[in-house]
């Protein structure tokens, strides 16, 4: 796996415990993984820039896309326009992508959010929710306002 992280897939940063599926698309020095990551088969990643915070999952065939080409130039092609500038993609810590899913670039998926199969992000995620659909809209709270504001969810990071 070092042999993968180092070389091949030439990540930004990686910590310890990263898993990769086979068959990943990864654009080259992109990517910046913490301690803990799963990575499903066949995933996607071609954004500029993404950061995936500890303990966090991407099932299989998730799309980390961006740089969408413009459409509103009366008389040219959509092919010779420009594309948009790419943003960063931020996937906090604690997250869960479903099967299938599609994160658009300058997306925040905030702290133990959970995006559900086949939905499509295309707007900052609050954490703590659990979010679903095309485009991802917010079915509920992982835990109540009550039990945030009076529990600690952080994460124990001891190894």
């Amino acid at each position: 796996m070092f042999f993968l992280l180092r070389f091949k897939y030439k990540l930004l940063s990686y910590g310890s415990n990263v898993y990769f599926g086979k068959n990943l698309f990864l654009r080259k020095k992109c990517l910046s993984v913490g301690d803990d990551i799963y990575i499903g088969s066949y995933c996607h990643i071609s954004v500029k820039r993404v950061k995936i915070e500890d303990f966090t999952m991407l099932a299989s065939y998730v799309s980390i896309i961006g740089g969408d080409h413009k459409f509103d130039v009366v008389g040219v092609p959509m092919i010779k326009n420009k594309r948009d500038k790419e943003k960063e993609v931020v996937i906090e810590k604690d997250v869960w992508i479903g099967h299938g899913s599609t994160i658009m670039h300058g997306v925040t998926i905030g702290e133990g959010s959970i995006v559900g199969a086949r939905s499509v992000v295309t707007k900052d995620i609050p954490p703590y929710s659990i979010v679903a659909g095309s485009p991802a809209k917010v079915i509920r709270m992982r835990f109540s306002e009550k039990d945030i504001s009076t529990h600690s969810f952080k994460i124990n990071n001891n190894k």
